[in-house]
């Protein structure tokens, strides 16, 4: 692989993160190194037999070497290759690294469920297909291919920054026109848009991205998200910060309750016991189940725990009275304003004093609401603006 690279005209830094047998090349970077890096000495785990111990040193250190080598400007691109630990120590080093660098792995586990390893990060998993034994025509050219695509991607390189302000907003399959209804009107005002599939990684990815302040503000009208981890849904997995980064840095945000009238389930993804009887809405092979008074209950005391740690100023709370999603319409299988009103109504009681709550009686789709959640996003930018002035 370094050889395809260095073939293609880009220079390579080899690093050894192995733990077993010595490297059969001579590293750039040695394990030891990383070793160091991490504050430890891999001959104490060698010598005691621990790999475990010995493969979390090399993580560590593999991160903080390769973070430090991005920062300087000596690596433009990231390309790592193994099987399940392999995979899984390149994997730990590259979500250490900056979005937008490039990042590709070559790996005998990337046709599994690769979520533990790719995480929030943009990192493209390349399927070995055979096991990365024994060195043959196959196997030489599905490593070429990797490396000609980290190559190709250090190439056409984009910077994240924008010349226009960004607003990240969250949307999901049946709560998605409010964000499709919001975009043109952030143009207008001068914005562009991120969107993020509330899909349990996406909205931590969201999260993360405010955190690196790229953001300008963020509309977050899909916490659907808090029913799927609730129940063990589609889109479960949203982190300890979801709600919470805006707030704690001071960054507009603008909240609504999209999605939260139902959980998402599928064959893969199978509905617990406690939810049978429910009222269902089919999607696809999905299906969404309504969301009922205890849980909005539930739900309103999880929002408003994380909202009141915001700074002052930071937080707007909009309704809208007629349903959070295209199943959550009158006529639709799972509208119930009733029960969504009991959401409303403790959230309201919970929520503290300086965080204004703006009820609307239109529904998340409606074009107005998506107007309405711009313009009070632009006029808490501006405000902000005029403050750091």
């Amino acid at each position: 692989m370094r050889e395809c690279a260095e073939g293609s005209g880009v220079g390579t830094v080899l690093m050894d993160v192995g733990t077993l047998d010595p490297p059969q090349v001579k590293p750039d970077i040695t394990r030891y190194d990383l070793a160091s890096a991490a504050g430890s000495d891999l001959g104490d785990f060698l010598a005691a037999k621990d790999r475990s111990g010995a493969i979390q040193t090399v993580q560590v250190g593999g991160a903080v070497v390769a973070r430090k080598l991005v920062e300087q400007g000596e690596v433009q691109g990231v390309l790592g290759l193994g099987g399940g630990t392999g995979t899984a120590i390149a994997a730990h080093i590259m979500r250490a690294l900056p979005f937008g660098i490039p990042k590709v792995i070559v790996s005998t586990v990337a046709s599994r469920d690769v979520r533990e390893f790719v995480g929030t990060k943009d990192i493209v998993m390349f399927h070995s297909v055979a096991d990365l034994l024994g060195f043959n025509g196959f196997i030489k050219r599905i490593l070429a291919q990797a490396a000609g695509a980290a190559v190709g991607m250090m190439e056409r390189t984009w910077g994240l920054s924008s010349e226009r302000p960004m607003v990240a907003i969250s949307a999901y399959g049946i709560n998605s026109a409010c964000a499709m209804h919001a975009e043109p009107l952030l143009a207008e005002r001068g914005y562009d848009m991120i969107g993020f599939h509330a899909n349990g990684m996406g909205g931590m990815a969201m999260e993360e991205l405010i955190s690196e302040g790229i953001v300008a503000g963020v509309l977050d009208l899909t916490p659907h998200e808090i029913a799927d981890d609730m129940f063990g849904g589609y889109c479960r997995g949203i982190g300890p910060m979801r709600l919470e980064t805006a707030g704690s840095m001071g960054i507009p945000f603008v909240f609504a309750p999209g999605g939260l009238d139902n959980a998402v389930f599928s064959p893969y993804y199978p509905m617990p016991k406690e939810l049978e009887g429910r009222r269902i809405h089919g999607h696809d092979i999905r299906f969404c189940v309504r969301m009922e008074a205890p849980e909005m209950e539930r739900f309103a005391r999880i929002v408003a725990d994380k909202l009141n740690k915001a700074k002052a100023g930071g937080v707007r709370v909009l309704i809208p009275t007629r349903g959070w999603s295209e199943a959550d319409r009158e006529g639709a299988a799972l509208f119930d304003p009733a029960v969504d009103r009991v959401f409303t109504e403790r959230l309201k009681q919970l929520l503290d004093g300086r965080i204004p709550v703006e009820e609307m009686d239109l529904h998340i789709s409606d074009p107005p609401f998506a107007a309405r959640a711009v313009e009070v996003l632009d006029d808490m930018i501006r405000m902000r603006a005029k403050r750091d002035m």
